[in-house]
């Protein structure tokens, strides 16, 4: 293997860590009853004791919201915990569906620069799981290290999907073979024989984090406002279109429809963040980049659009029945649209892989071309953007 850039070393080595895990992991199956695994499927049991391990980022988690809403109609006297990390907790956390949450800083899902896991946390975290009564165990994601630590839980039934049929097509979506992110919380769904009858994305809105977002409007003066929310953060640089593109856009929607600007971002998006602020011709209020996941869920809520690329808030607005106007990669959106579908959302997408390809001219095309988000933002029946200069 020749490596001939320095940023092809940390994909190669994910990639050799991966396959190394995925042989451990295919001898630890074959000697599962030692582990305690006793059974891949239910066999008509009912569960009393459920815990679903979702070690991913935030997009995932909140598409992954059906598996806990029908699981909870299906089982409604069981105890649901789930595994995740830290910074995403108050998904799962706030669900009303869910019981507990445990958090855990699994390696090999975290930026480098996140704290991660140790040794003895992982050691720590298969003690406090074995000592506890749950009698199923979901393994949401098909990372091998994921199932490794579901060995060591001991938990003696055990319901992942296998990785190449979770990878199998079984829907086409605009003549190709990609089908929806959240098509995979419908296949766990049917692995464990529950019926689906949540379909779409939720999220829980405690009473504090929705007081929270209230007050803070009201300090900003924005209590009765239409308020444009721009979130130019995204989790790589391939996916964050250009900070001073956003602010064009901005400035245009600010000006046709009389939006007042809320730009959000968490500590590592801080360079998205200022590189907005410092472009933008209009007056932008910056949310609070300590915002916990939970109070930048109900700030959304109170937004009449969100701005952003393809990014875990995206998800969240749409959870919230926000409209999105998103700018994406290309191919991106037949994965990761926002969902519900809403003939409100617009997607704009690269025509050559290379976000920076997407002009700010083509954002503002795309929204003049959807009568529903107009509607939505100006009152009238119809109106026709003109391009920025």
């Amino acid at each position: 293997m020749v490596l001939e850039r320095a940023d092809q070393v940390i994909p190669a080595y994910m990639r050799a860590f991966r396959n190394a895990t995925q042989v451990l992991y295919n001898l630890l199956r074959k000697t599962s009853r030692v582990f305690g695994v006793r059974s891949w499927k239910l066999d008509g049991r009912e569960p009393q004791h459920i815990l679903a391990i979702c070690l991913s980022h935030l997009g995932d988690l909140v598409l992954l919201t059906p598996l806990f809403a029908n699981l909870r109609l299906r089982y409604p006297q069981a105890h649901i915990g789930i595994v995740c990390k830290s910074a995403v907790a108050d998904i799962p956390g706030n669900h009303p569906a869910v019981d507990e949450v445990i958090t855990y800083e699994a390696r090999w899902i975290l930026r480098p620069t996140s704290p991660r896991a140790g040794f003895l946390d992982t050691v720590k975290l298969i003690r406090e799981l074995r000592a506890r009564s749950y009698d199923l165990l979901v393994v949401c994601y098909d990372h091998p290290m994921d199932r490794i630590l579901g060995f060591c839980t001991g938990i003696h039934t055990q319901v992942c999907l296998d990785e190449e049929k979770a990878a199998q097509p079984k829907t086409v979506v605009d003549g190709t073979h990609l089908r929806h992110r959240v098509e995979h919380a419908f296949d766990l769904l049917r692995a464990l024989e529950v019926p689906i009858v949540d379909t779409v994305p939720s999220i829980g809105l405690p009473a504090a984090d929705v007081v929270w977002a209230d007050e803070w409007l009201r300090e900003q003066g924005l209590i009765g406002k239409t308020i444009l929310g721009v979130h130019p953060g995204a989790g790589g640089p391939e996916q964050r279109w250009p900070a001073d593109r956003f602010a064009r856009v901005a400035e245009h929607l600010a000006g046709k429809f009389d939006c007042k600007v809320v730009v959000t971002g968490s500590p590592v998006d801080a360079v998205a963040v200022q590189g907005f602020v410092e472009s933008v011709r209009t007056i932008v209020v910056q949310a609070p980049v300590t915002l916990t996941v939970g109070k930048l869920c109900a700030l959304i809520r109170r937004f009449a659009l969100l701005l952003c690329n393809d990014c875990g808030p995206m998800h969240i607005a749409a959870a919230l029945r926000v409209p999105v106007v998103v700018v994406f990669r290309a191919g991106k959106p037949q994965l990761w649209a926002p969902c519900p579908a809403d003939p409100r959302h617009v997607a704009v997408t690269s025509p050559d892989a290379r976000i920076e390809s997407i002009t700010v001219e083509q954002v503002v095309a795309a929204i003049a071309g959807n009568p529903h988000l107009v509607r939505e933002l100006s009152g009238e029946s119809s109106l026709v953007l003109k391009s920025p200069e």
